[in-house]
């Protein structure tokens, strides 16, 4: 056989055409996955095979490629074979749904310490009438945060405040992926930084249609709005733009800061407690529109948004007010020729 190339090899094991006594199962690609991994991922291994052992780079053997695609044998009881992850052979086989019934080993873990649960919440392959949701590995992530991540909680799951040690609860897993069902109600639901689970959502674009509590706010006083208009998802004809955090940040500089203000804007005066506006803020990104012409607005020291445009390159060919200065003087032709951003021929 050491004539065959090893792509060669790896089709006849995928396709149950190895020569019958073939006995070169550990030849390996750069991955570390050898002919055996290849074979059992597609159900071709010999009756009687028994290198389950025989590992890839990442420390998965070939009972882990055999559980991921139930061919594994009647009887198999080598369950405890770990990756690099600490992710079990039955790992492996509960998140595709193909652990034998009678399966009573549920409490192996991983080295975040995830269970066998943990893996079958994760492919919604959990045994029917599971009740154990709040079962949690390293930082209190419990099955029920598994599910909803991946879209396998049940029809009328209610323990909606189970949550990790960062206060993280099943509400807001759910709010990253999907919009929550319809008639959830418990939006204030906090993680340890004040952070709802409408906070979740709205910068995830996951709250239902006509929610209107806007104003819920985080420790900082950061709102729902800041954290829709940051991520692009205050709905259409949205006008509560002077709403504002505890550093006076308004919601107008939570969409500007990411180019996300709406065709029209106008109130590019509205500052936060240093003075600073909504223009500074798109000017230091250079996201002023076209057309722009309030280059006076000014913080408490005199920074006007010409200064910060020119400091960030983003003053617009043929701009001419050159002479406008700070509380100390300084110039934007200053402030340009500082930063190498005075036009050709100044």
């Amino acid at each position: 056989m050491k004539d065959v190339n090893m792509q060669e090899l790896f089709r006849l094991a995928r396709e149950g055409k190895l020569p019958e006594g073939f006995d070169q199962w550990e030849l390996a690609s750069k991955s570390g996955w050898t002919v055996a991994h290849e074979a059992a991922a597609n159900g071709n291994l010999p009756e009687g095979f028994d290198r389950w052992e025989l590992a890839d780079n990442e420390m998965k053997t070939v009972a882990h490629a055999a559980a991921a695609f139930g061919n594994l044998p009647e009887g198999f009881d080598q369950w405890e074979f770990r990756d690099k992850y600490g992710n079990t052979v039955a790992h492996a086989a509960a998140r595709h749904g193909h652990l034998p019934e009678g399966f009573d080993q549920w409490g192996l873990a991983n080295w975040v310490g995830k269970t066998v649960y943990h893996a079958a919440a994760h492919g919604g392959c959990l045994p029917e009438g599971f009740d154990r949701w709040g079962l949690a590995g390293a930082c209190g992530w419990t099955v029920a945060h598994e599910a909803a991540v991946s879209g396998h909680l049940p029809e009328g799951f209610d323990l909606w405040g189970l949550a990790n040690d960062d206060g993280w609860t099943v509400a807001h897993s759910v709010a990253v992926f999907r919009r929550l069902p319809e008639g959830f109600y418990r939006w204030e639901l906090t993680d340890r930084r004040g952070w709802t689970v409408a906070h979740t959502a709205a910068a995830c674009g996951h709250l239902p249609a006509g929610f209107d509590r806007w104003e819920l706010a985080d420790k900082n006083g950061r709102t729902l709005a800041h954290a829709a208009a940051a991520n692009g998802n205050l709905p259409e004809g949205f006008d509560r733009w002077e709403m504002a955090d505890r550093n006076g940040r308004t919601v107008a500089h939570a969409a500007a800061e990411r180019g996300r203000l709406p065709k029209g804007f106008d109130r590019w005066e509205l500052a936060d407690n240093d003075g600073v506006t909504v223009a500074h803020e798109a000017a230091e990104r250079g996201r002023l529109p076209k057309g722009f012409d309030r280059w006076e607005l000014a913080d408490k020291n005199g920074n006007t948004v010409a200064h910060e445009a020119a400091r960030h390159w983003s003053l617009p060919e043929g701009f001419d007010r050159w002479e406008m200065a700070d509380k100390n003087g300084n110039t934007v032709a200053h402030e340009a020729a500082r930063h190498w951003s005075l036009p050709e021929g100044f």
